[in-house]
């Protein structure tokens, strides 16, 4: 199929997505590792469920790329390691990113409204990304961490 807008602003958005999703894998793998407490359980459960939505978002991406002949970016953002954090401070930083991740990915389909593929595939990725956000806010607001 002919992509109907320009391959390689296509295919570097995508790789600007792919290397935001391989952070956001090793992120929530990370936080599912340190958290602390009586919750531990549950909140392992989702940074891992996360951290596969993640690995399944940049598995989609870099084929994508592959399928439109470029070739997957290995390199990430920035994931950064403050050491000793509270679950608030981690919900906080993951509300964050999921919230820049919308925003990116929200500006892309904006560029790829002409090609029905990439723009059904972002639709999908950002559904799962405000699912993803919805689950951290709501964690926050149920929680007292006064």
């Amino acid at each position: 199929m002919e992509t109907k807008v320009d391959k390689k602003l296509v295919i570097a958005a995508l790789n600007q997505a792919l290397e935001g999703e391989l952070a956001a894998m090793v992120r929530y793998l990370h936080h599912s590792f340190i958290v602390l407490g009586p919750g531990r359980g549950p909140l392992v459960t989702l940074f891992r469920s996360l951290a596969q939505d993640s690995m399944a978002h940049a598995t989609m991406l870099g084929e994508k790329i592959v399928a439109l002949g470029g070739h997957p970016s290995v390199a990430m953002d920035e994931v950064e390691e403050p050491g000793e954090q509270s679950l608030l401070q981690m919900l906080e930083e993951d509300i964050a990113v999921e919230e820049k991740h919308i925003e990116m990915y929200e500006r892309h389909l904006n560029q790829f409204q002409k090609d029905i593929v990439l723009k059904l595939m972002y639709e999908q990725i950002i559904l799962e990304e405000v699912t993803h956000l919805e689950q951290l806010q709501l964690y926050v607001r149920h929680n007292d961490f006064n």
